[in-house]
């Protein structure tokens, strides 16, 4: 890894992690101020908005990250497509907002969806910015953008709630969030469209594009199938708790998939004409992954009843049991994020759709068939699918690319099983009286194998 590289990754991991762990610390603050019920709500809403920014997209950004030689027009062409898109998209969801309400049982949503889905208009608007960035690698800029916008609009949620908006305070963060990020990102990055639009421009990026969309709409759709289901199944106050749990586990597992697909992904599209080259940064990648963050992970499970009680109140240790199998279910995430950036380098967009649509179908039947056994069979059925979708990517990548895949495994079994060891020790064995220090030794010491284990890793060449 030359030294650009390097940077773009740090950077990268800076606004991963400060911008999640930011927005985490604002959860935990709200989560202390507004009820489980209320975060219920805005994670049934949400699933429209965030499939509607998904598609808004269209799968573009990656074509022109991909393309060798980018005009104005490029840019241009896909601008002009994102903003029709998303204000398209803003325009249905204002008109079926009285449909959708009904549909989630929560008659009081229409007027939330209206305003909640302004934040797709905006998110549209600053997608070329991004990729501008992408592309130079600066992910430096990104970062401090990200997180000022971050702690801007949770200041103002925390007032809001405070002063008993409620659900409102939650709405008017996403929404205010995606409009002070977009007004900086136009007067910092200062790109505008100087090209013309070109319809067989917008068509040779849809052709690459439109699949890895489609893919990326299942996998939000699926992600957010278990929103819609424990929404309606069970009770808003749970969503509540899972999405709570979720939102722990996810600063670690979304920090790094964000990681992963915005550096690692043009770092490999400039190797891909030499795939032992590519596929042994993937492996080193994976390696790093398992060392950082599978003790993180399992200490969120062994410690899940202290961490939610401590962090976000007595009212929410019902959410300890969702944290527990959660932390482990997420901590496969990343490793199947990084099997589709293979899939995307090889220009194989089509072979990435229809896995994402076999994997996602078989799940979704078994999701409905399961449902009526109660939450927390659930819960477990989450941690299954995740590490069903990784096995699939694996052998997909074996037996269309030739993917190392015997060196991949050996390489994380010498990392996950002495983690797993040291990690059951310290979490069960280590119990001092303050819970705060408890928790906090616990995790600085289960850290020191997997520090250990890079400092291994650091020495040896795959």
């Amino acid at each position: 890894m030359n030294v650009r590289e390097f940077k773009a990754f740090f950077w990268s991991f800076v606004d991963g992690v400060g911008s999640q762990g930011s927005q985490l610390i604002i959860t935990i603050l709200l989560a202390r101020l507004l009820t489980p019920a209320d975060f219920g709500i805005i994670g049934l809403i949400s699933v429209v908005v965030y499939l509607s920014n998904v598609i808004g997209n269209g799968g573009l950004n990656n074509s022109l990250i991909r393309k060798d030689k980018l005009t104005a027009d490029d840019f241009t062409s896909v601008f002009i497509f994102n903003i029709s898109i998303g204000i398209l998209l803003y325009v249905m969801i204002f008109l079926s907002s009285g449909f959708l309400s009904n549909f989630l049982n929560l008659p009081q949503a229409e007027v939330y969806f209206k305003i909640y889905a302004l934040s797709i208009v905006f998110t549209a608007f600053e997608q070329i910015q991004r990729v501008k960035l992408t592309i130079d690698l600066n992910f430096k800029t990104q970062a401090k953008i990200t997180l000022f916008s971050v702690i801007l609009s949770g200041i103002v949620a925390l007032i809001l709630a405070k002063f008993g908006f409620g659900v409102w305070a939650l709405i008017i963060q996403a929404v205010f969030l995606s409009v002070i990020r977009c007004f900086i990102f136009w007067y910092v990055i200062g790109w505008r469209p100087t090209g013309h639009f070109k319809m067989p421009l917008l068509l040779e990026h849809l052709s690459f594009g439109y699949k890895l969309l489609l893919g990326n709409v299942i996998d939000v759709a699926y992600r957010y199938m278990f929103n819609l289901g424990i929404g309606k199944f069970y009770s808003v106050t749970d969503l509540g708790f899972y999405n709570q749990a979720t939102k722990l586990t996810e600063v670690p597992s979304m920090t790094i998939t964000t990681i992963v697909r915005r550096v690692n992904y043009p770092i490999i599209s400039n190797l891909r004409n030499n795939k032992k080259c590519y596929f042994n940064n993937l492996i080193n990648i994976a390696s790093y992954i398992t060392a950082i963050y599978l003790p993180v992970s399992l200490w969120l499970s062994f410690n899940s009843h202290n961490i939610i009680s401590k962090l976000l109140g007595e009212k929410w240790v019902d959410a300890s049991p969702f944290l527990s199998i959660l932390a482990i279910a997420f901590f496969i995430v990343p490793f199947s994020n990084l099997f589709g950036n293979i899939l995307s380098v090889e220009g194989r967009s089509d072979l990435y759709f229809k896995i994402r649509l076999f994997v996602k179908l078989i799940l979704s039947v078994l999701f409905i068939i399961i449902h009526s056994y109660g939450i927390n069979f659930v819960l477990f059925f989450i941690a299954f699918a995740t590490f069903f979708e990784w096995i699939v990517n694996i052998i997909v990548s074996y037996v269309y690319f030739k993917f190392p895949v015997f060196k991949y495994l050996k390489r994380l079994t010498f990392i996950i099983i002495p983690i797993i060891c040291s990690s059951y020790l310290i979490n069960n064995y280590i119990l001092i009286d303050t819970v705060i220090v408890d928790l906090a030794v616990k995790l600085t010491v289960s850290m020191i194998i997997p520090a250990f284990i890079l400092f291994l890793l650091s020495r040896e060449k795959v």
